[in-house]
Formats: structure tokens, sequence, C-alpha cells
């Protein structure tokens, strides 16, 4: 019998509001940081990960909430990324199974922007502020035979020296595992819902909406998993024309755009990911995003955009994984993460 629960999971994963779905892709958007891989395991796969339910990664739910599941109870993780110049971010994660209520995840999710000059008109120092944006979640998963859904609700909020906004916003997810194989599909709604403060009044600004769906998969006699993940799906074209590189022009003198094949827009939609699982305690892992790589690339030379790797290592209760992945040829940025078994370590 499917409880009230899962019937209403069922009911917010069917019902989004279509509002959330005319949302646009380009423009200005608010608490874009959502958008950035927060763990070392999803950062070593290119970035996006909805699939990938084998381990005790708690931190997966933060890439679809139907990942959280009852191996997760009792499981902490702190994570931590310094970005480019003085950019940190950092994600707590935990996940309890209050067993009437079901299994349920939380996550704090903090990126510091540092301290910046504040200036005139004229470009001149007359002091400086502070810049920091910041998300915290409650996850909930359910799940029925070889289906989970679940759904979670944020609250994200940005301060830029005296300025503040403030957003309410949901993710609802899907997983299917294969009862004998390791085969998996997951699908992800994430980031629609409610600005409930802007900077100033009358901004026009959107929230970072996507739709991703993926599948990981297992060969039966192979020490490999692999991950296809498509992600930004409520469009096709999602390529960006630069207008600094249109050179030529036609002759009215307007700048011809450059064209942009089929395959080209299609594969920006996917990242691939693999793991090579040498043992139960050891692994290593790679990614490729196409999409980083196309749009971050300079004109001569990628310096390895969009491409990125890790390990990870598991000594009795404790679980230490690292990634670095490429954005530019200015360099990459590097992941710790550092996962526990509380109720082991309580014992």
């Amino acid at each position: 019998m499917i409880s009230k629960g899962n019937i209403l999971l069922l009911i917010i994963f069917l019902f989004i509001p279509l509002s959330a779905f005319t949302q646009q892709i380009g423009g200005q958007q608010l608490f874009s940081f959502l958008k950035l891989p927060t763990t070392a395991r999803i950062n070593s796969l290119g970035g996006i990960n909805v699939s990938l339910r084998e381990g005790n990664d708690v931190n997966m739910m933060v890439g679809n909430p139907a990942l959280l599941n009852k191996d997760h109870s009792g499981i902490a993780s702190v994570n931590y990324i310094p970005l480019f110049g003085a950019i940190k971010q950092s994600m707590l994660s935990y996940a309890h199974d209050f067993k009437k209520t079901g299994i349920i995840g939380a996550n704090l999710q903090y990126i510091n922007y540092g301290t910046l000059d504040e200036t005139d008109i004229n470009g001149n120092i007359i002091g400086s502020f502070h810049v920091s944006e910041y998300a915290f979640s409650i996850v909930h998963s359910r799940t029925v035979n070889y289906f989970t859904l679940g759904a979670g609700v944020k609250l994200a909020g940005s301060n830029i020296a005296n300025y503040s906004a403030y957003g309410l916003l949901f993710d609802v997810g899907g997983l299917f595992k294969h009862p004998e194989k390791d085969f998996t599909v997951g699908v992800s709604i994430k980031n629609f819902g409610f600005i409930l403060k802007n900077y100033t009044v009358g901004s026009n600004t959107t929230l970072p909406f996507d739709v991703q769906i993926g599948t990981s998969f297992k060969p039966k006699r192979m020490p490999l998993r692999f991950s296809f993940t498509a992600q930004k799906l409520t469009a096709f074209d999602i390529a960006y024309n630069d207008p600094t590189q249109n050179f030529q022009f036609d002759a009215n003198g307007k700048p011809i755009q450059k064209n942009i094949s089929f395959a080209d827009k299609f594969f920006r939609h996917f990242v691939f990911g693999a793991e090579i699982i040498l043992s139960k305690n050891f692994q290593l892992r790679a990614g490729y995003n196409y999409l980083i790589r196309r749009e971050l690339k300079l004109e001569n030379t990628s310096g390895g955009a969009g491409f990125s790797f890790g390990a990870m290592i598991k000594v009795k209760t404790w679980e230490v994984a690292y990634s670095r992945q490429w954005y530019h040829v200015a360099g990459g940025t590097n992941c710790l993460t550092i996962i526990a078994d509380l109720k082991t370590l309580s014992k």
C-alpha cells in the first residue's frame, strides 16, 4: 500500500507550478551559487549527477532529493571548496531516519566572496563591503518497491553590502533502481519557488530553475560505473553567442553570428562521469562537462576546461574524497569532502 506521505510526494512531483517552467535560462538570476557543485564526488563526475545511489554519500541529496535513502541515516559530511580569488564555499550535510516519518536530511550551503572595495563614481576607494550567500535545505524521501520520490525545501539568502535578497525554493525528484542490476535512472526538478525579497524593488530577476535527467550503471564484470546526465532541459539551444567574437559583418554593418551546429547544441546538455571501483574502500573518478568546455575555453586553447577527476578512500567509519575540476586556462577548483558514520562512532 502507498502511504499518505508517498501520495503527497507524488502530487508535488506531478503538479509543479507551470510558471516554473517558463523561467528563462539566460539573464539575471538570483542565487546562482545553487548551480555550483558542492561535493567532491559530484565535482569529480563533471559537476552534475542525479542518479548515483550507491555508497553512503549523504551529499547526493543536493543533486536529487530522491537519492536520499535509509543508508544515509546517521551520516554526516563536511565539504570545502576554495574557489577563484578569495571566494570560499562550504557545505554541511546530515540525515536521520525517524522511523515513522522516514528519512530526513538537512544541509547548509555557504559561500563567502570576501571583502570588496567600495568606490565612488570616479573609482576612488571610499570603504569596503562584504558579500555572502547561503541556503538551508530540508529533504525528505520515500521508497516504494523500486521507486523513490523525494522533495526538498530551501531558504536561500544573499547579502551584498546593505542590500539583501531572500527566496523560498523547492526541489523534487524521482529515482528508479533496478531490483537486480546496478542500474538507476533519476530525474530532478530544481530551484523553483518564490522570491520573498529582492535587492531592490522592481528588479527583473529569475531563479536558477533547471530540469535534469540521468542514469548510472555498472556492467556486471567490470570495475566501472558510468553516469550520463542531461541538464537545462527547458530549452534546446543553450549556446551563448558572445558579441565580442563577431568579427564579420554583413552588408548593413551588422555582426554575423557564428553558426552553431545541431550536434554542438545537443551535447551542451550532457555531462559524463565514471567511477573506477578498485575496492569498496578506494575509488578513482573522472568526468567531462561539454558545456563548460565550450563556454569557457579560449579560441586557441582550452587548458583542460570541462574535465575533472577525483579519488575516494574509506577507512573504517571515515570517508575522505578529493576532486579537481578545470574551468579555464586560469586554473580550476579543488574540493575536499569528509564523511563520517556517527552511528558507528557513537558505539
